[in-house]
This record gives C-alpha cells, structure tokens and sequence, in this order.
C-alpha cells in the first residue's frame, strides 16, 4: 500500500520529537487512521533511538527476487499436491474399493508418479528455504521484499482455501451418507497438510512482525 506522505512527515516529526512508538501508534488511531496505514507508517522507519529517525530502504521488485520466490513456492505446490496423491494412493491400497475396475494398476502408477516428483521437488523446497533464509539473515531488509510478501499472503490464501473447502466437502458427505473410512482419513489428509503450510507461514508472518 502507499502510505499517504502527510502521515509519513508526522511520524517522521514525532519520532524525530522523542515520541514513543506506542504514543504514536495510540495517537493515529485515535485520529481515525487504520491498522495497516499506522504499521506502515511506522515500518518505513528503523526501530533505533538515532535522531533523526533512519528511514528504510524501499523495496523493489526485482527480477530475481520474483524468480527465486516463484520456484520456492512452485515447489511448495509441487510437493504438498505429490504428498497428498502419494497418502491418499497408499490409503486407496490399504482400503480397497470393491466396485473400482482396474483401481489397482492406477494406484501404483500414481504412487510411483508421486515419489518421482517428490524425490525431486522436496529437496528443491528444502534448499530454496534454507537459501532465502540465508539471505534474510544476511540482509533483514529483503524480508520486506514485494515479491515474498505476495506471494507469502497467496500461499496462505490457497492452503486456507483448500482447508475450509475440504471441511465443507466433509460435512457434506456425512449429511448424504456418503463418508467412508477412506474418505474420511483422505479429507484428514488434505487438512492437514493445508493446515501445516497455512500455519508454517503465518508464524514466519508473526516472527517477523515482532522483530519490527
């Protein structure tokens, strides 16, 4: 969002004045402004006691930022969609539908497709992680990059979709009677890894949220 230049100078003189975060924070929402507006406000400024208050950097879109956080979260997609395939294939093995023609055959090729694609794309996750972290650590400043905030509220946007779109297929099974063992364990299975990736992400929100 852009944050309107009336309230960057007055958090800018209020800082500058010796006030406390906390009063200013008080003060604008007092004065009507919104959360988001004020937390911005007060992000575009390093949380130091220098005078004047250290302004920070503006961050980009870059290029590179966006191609580095597409292929993380390509491979987030990419593994969580494999893992529930490969679950809900040992589950189709292990509880067998007597009325599926061939379900066997089917099974094991898209168990075999799964541990392919998760052999490859896990790893990928696992380093594109560890290697944008590395990079944070080096450079707190790129948390704050465009590119990783969208696509970080996106993420969290599908995996909460997934989530309650799967508690209402569920109930409405069991209202038509047709929920079964499998079916069921198959639904647990979605809603927990949607509800692993969701909160995964949103503590990385609030970590970084406190640390401001």
């Amino acid at each position: 969002m852009s944050v309107d230049d009336r309230l960057l100078q007055f958090v800018h003189d209020a800082l500058s004045a010796g006030r406390s975060r906390e009063e200013i924070r008080a003060t604008l929402a007092e004065a009507g402004w919104s959360k988001p507006e004020i937390t911005e406000s007060l992000d575009a400024f390093a949380a130091t006691d220098f005078a004047p208050p250290v302004p920070r950097p503006r961050q980009h879109l870059t290029a590179r930022d966006t191609f580095l956080h597409l292929l993380l979260f390509a491979s987030l997609c990419f593994v969580a969609f494999n893992l529930v395939s490969l679950v809900h294939g040992i589950l189709d093995l292990a509880l067998p539908d007597p009325t599926a023609d061939r379900e066997e055959r089917y099974v094991t090729d898209s168990i075999r497709w799964s541990i392919a694609a998760l052999l490859v794309f896990t790893p990928v996750y696992a380093w594109m992680t560890h290697y944008i972290r590395r990079q944070i650590r080096r450079d707190v400043g790129q948390w704050w990059s465009p590119a990783r905030k969208w696509l970080t509220y996106l993420a969290l946007f599908g995996a909460a979709l997934v989530f309650f779109g799967d508690a209402v297929y569920v109930i409405y099974s069991f209202l038509t009677g047709e929920a079964t063992l499998r079916f069921v364990l198959k639904a647990l299975t979605v809603a927990l890894v949607s509800g692993a990736i969701f909160a995964f992400y949103l503590r990385d929100i609030e970590e970084r949220a406190d640390e401001r």
